[in-house]
């Protein structure tokens, strides 16, 4: 009985022990938070090991982190999922969706980003076309006219030119023969007459003003069909034209010149805009068009971009980030008992089974050993 009573004393014995040592073991991974000391000397096992190794364990944290858990590799590769594509193109359909719904306007846009849009569509736009045109006439002042226009524009000028002389002796044998052309041919005749006096009324004693008012109205209207008056016409016509062409644009419009002429297009410009009335309307009745655009075709390229892009640039991102100095920076800013109680709350049922097997161990060693005792 009394062997029984030794056994069972030493396994209890060493139970306790194996179960205590763990149990502080596990204590002094997070105990003391500071050294202490007695006489100036450091007391062994302070502070403990976590407290002790915190900057270390804090560096290796995040070098795991970055270099086997959320790696470039596995952002780009996330990035290219199927499903990641889905996501963000389902976000940027829902923000165009409520473009749409919110009736979002350009004045909208320019008031989240701080710009003034008033300024900017108004006096900006004014000073920005005048600028333009004042810095094209002073770059082009020199040139030749002809050198100036686009092809396009002098190919139709010279379509418009070319008719010009026929037109002319059209229009010209048009009015000779109304009415009014006979009145004013009359009219200068009997002003004529009256200027000469008795020399050129001695005519007069031959034929009368009106019939030779309407003999010259009949000459010039004849005169308007003849080919060589229209050869004299259109190399006339052709001969200014070409001199018009080699003119610089300095002689053709002075500076003063110009500056009206800025002013009104200027205003032409910003009249046709109608900037001030647009930007206050909603996009989706500015431009139907862009927001069905936007809805069936931009937010699929949108995706792709946003995908692509920071598929390009992970490499840089990962760098200006810098996942192992964040990580390592925001543990070293928990406090040791957060930490501690962080690690048990992952590890309470592993610790647990720990401070079993120290009693277990504590146990089975005591058996052994109060066998040894009665054996031996």
């Amino acid at each position: 009985m009394q062997a029984v009573l030794v056994v069972i004393f030493m396994i209890v014995i060493g139970a306790i022990i194996g179960g205590v040592t763990n149990v502080i073991a596990i204590r002094m991974l997070f105990h003391p938070y500071k050294a202490h000391y007695i006489f100036n000397m450091r007391i062994p096992f302070t502070p403990g090991l976590i407290p002790k190794r915190r900057d270390e364990i804090a560096t290796k944290i995040g070098q795991v982190i970055e270099e086997h858990l959320i790696t470039e590799t596995l952002i780009h590769n996330k990035l290219n999922e199927t499903k990641t594509k889905e996501t963000i193109n389902e976000l940027v359909k829902e923000q165009i969706a409520k473009l749409k719904s919110d009736q979002a306007t350009i004045r909208y846009f320019a008031e989240k980003f701080d710009v003034k849009i008033d300024y900017l569509v108004n006096e900006k736009l004014e000073d920005t076309i005048s600028q333009k045109l004042l810095a094209f006439y002073n770059e082009h002042r020199n040139e030749e006219v002809i050198k100036l226009l686009p092809k396009e524009t002098k190919r139709m000028i010279d379509k418009k030119v070319e008719p010009l002389g026929d037109l002319l002796c059209e229009r010209a044998r048009v009015y000779l023969s109304s009415d009014k052309g006979a009145r004013d041919i009359y009219d200068m005749l009997d002003t004529f007459f009256n200027e000469k006096g008795k020399i050129v009324g001695l005519l007069q004693m031959f034929m009368t003003k009106e019939s030779i008012a309407d003999r010259i109205q009949h000459e010039l209207i004849r005169l308007t069909n003849h080919p060589k008056a229209k050869r004299i016409v259109n190399q006339v016509i052709d001969n200014e034209y070409e001199t018009l062409k080699r003119q610089s644009l300095k002689k053709i419009i002075d500076e003063a010149q110009f500056s009206k002429l800025s002013d009104s297009v200027t205003l032409l410009i910003t009249s046709y805009l109608n900037l001030n009335e647009k930007i206050d309307k909603p996009l989706n009745q500015l431009s139907p068009r862009l927001m069905q655009y936007l809805e069936t075709t931009l937010s699929d390229k949108v995706t792709q971009l946003i995908i692509s892009q920071a598929s390009k640039h992970l490499s840089t991102i990962m760098q200006k980030i810098n996942l192992r100095k964040l990580v390592e920076d925001q543990i070293n800013t928990f406090d040791l008992d957060y930490i501690e109680k962080l690690i048990i709350e992952i590890a309470n049922k592993e610790l647990k089974l720990i401070t079993l097997l120290g009693f277990i161990l504590g146990g089975m060693i005591g058996l052994f050993q109060g066998l040894i005792a009665i054996f031996v």
